[in-house]
């Protein structure tokens, strides 16, 4: 859909993005997918990152979002376009100001509990992940007025947010497709202020892990018609899973989403291959109705943080921090826009191509 993308300049910390230069690249993308993981206070370089991004005119038609990246995800799809980059802004400026004014929360002490521990949170790690954090009701009176859920319910944008079911462990999308969401929505996917006092929506019981939260993204294009999908995945933190314990789990997303459209691809290819009069038979028919030719590229934004300094920043939500860090994001993803080679098509048997780029350092690219 080549009326996705507007065209719009913008003089930002990657430098004058040339919108005239990545058009022709851009508009071979049916579909374009924003994927937001968790991360605290390093939220603000996701913010940053979707400021340069909608300077170049790009409209997610899908926007998922997982502990503060919901956060992120909900201004975003429940916003005009025009909106989102200020409301985003907003939103960053006044939970601050909040925390500062004491509108915050304390340090928990049942993050050290068997229940914690079992959640899969334990140490500092987990503790930053409430420390720090804007109180509940202070943060749905926030959203409430920065976010339009009549607009999110419209259908305009989709709208993904991950959560956990609490009574079972259960992996679980609200998505504005199959329910009407709500402030409340948002807030069951980030951790819940106590054991006790969990998110509850028609009656059960829900909370996230905003600190190594990944949204499970083989099941974010469930039921979505094939086309070919351009996909920012952008993380607050260092995403290589088994360095540290509490870091996203979006590359193994990545690699999983990976294995399944390669699969996908690869029998659409061997379907063209076959002669017509093979496509009737039912075992055939039905093998070749998991293929696909539709490709995607998902472009993986890091933001890079030093594990031992990591606690801290997660729960610094200053001024002095934020700032940085959205200019970080906003310098990160100008940067992968100008590398038009990203935006090449796939080889031919290649469903998913992945680039990363890591803090403003040198990128790799899989296929």
């Amino acid at each position: 859909m080549k009326e996705r993308w507007r065209s719009r300049s913008r003089q930002n910390g990657g430098g004058q993005v040339a919108v005239s230069r990545i058009e022709k690249s851009l508009a071979r993308f049916q579909r374009a997918a924003l994927v937001l993981s968790g991360g605290g206070a390093l939220g603000a370089y996701q913010a940053g990152a979707f400021a340069a991004l909608d300077a170049v005119g790009f409209e997610p038609t899908i926007v998922a979002g997982c502990g503060v990246g919901a956060i992120n995800a909900a201004i975003i799809a429940g916003n005009a376009p025009q909106m989102r980059v200020p409301r985003l802004r907003a939103f960053w400026n006044r939970v601050g100001e909040a925390i500062s004014a004491g509108g915050g929360e304390p340090r928990p002490r049942w993050w050290r509990t068997p229940w914690a521990v079992r959640r899969g949170s334990s140490g500092t790690a987990a503790e930053a992940g409430r420390a720090g954090w804007i109180a509940p009701y202070r943060l749905n009176a926030l959203l409430t007025e920065l976010v339009d859920f009549g607009h999110i319910n419209a259908g305009v944008t989709r709208l993904t947010i991950a959560s956990t079911h609490l009574a079972t462990g259960a992996d679980i999308l609200f998505d504005n497709d199959r329910c009407v969401l709500g402030p409340e929505h948002v807030l069951a996917s980030l951790p819940p202020s106590s054991p006790r006092n969990p998110v509850v929506i028609d009656g059960e019981p829900y909370g996230g892990e905003d600190l190594y939260a990944s949204l499970p993204m083989t099941q974010l294009f469930d039921g979505a018609p094939p086309a070919d999908t351009l996909c920012f995945v952008v993380d607050g933190f260092d995403a290589e899973p088994g360095r540290q314990r509490g870091t996203s789990r979006a590359r193994q997303e990545i690699a999983a989403l990976r294995r399944r459209h390669d699969l996908q691809r690869m029998i659409g290819v061997i379907g063209e291959r076959l002669p017509p009069e093979w496509h009737a038979e039912p075992d055939i028919a039905g093998c070749l109705a998991h293929g696909s030719r539709a490709t995607m590229t998902l472009v993986h934004l890091v933001h890079e943080s030093d594990p031992a300094d990591l606690v801290r920043k997660l729960r610094d939500f200053s001024q002095a921090a934020v700032r940085p860090r959205w200019h970080a994001g906003e310098r990160d993803a100008a940067a992968s826009l100008n590398r038009a080679a990203w935006l090449a098509p796939p080889p031919r048997r290649v469903g998913i191509v992945v680039h990363e780029m890591r803090g403003g350092g040198v990128p790799t690219t899989g296929a």
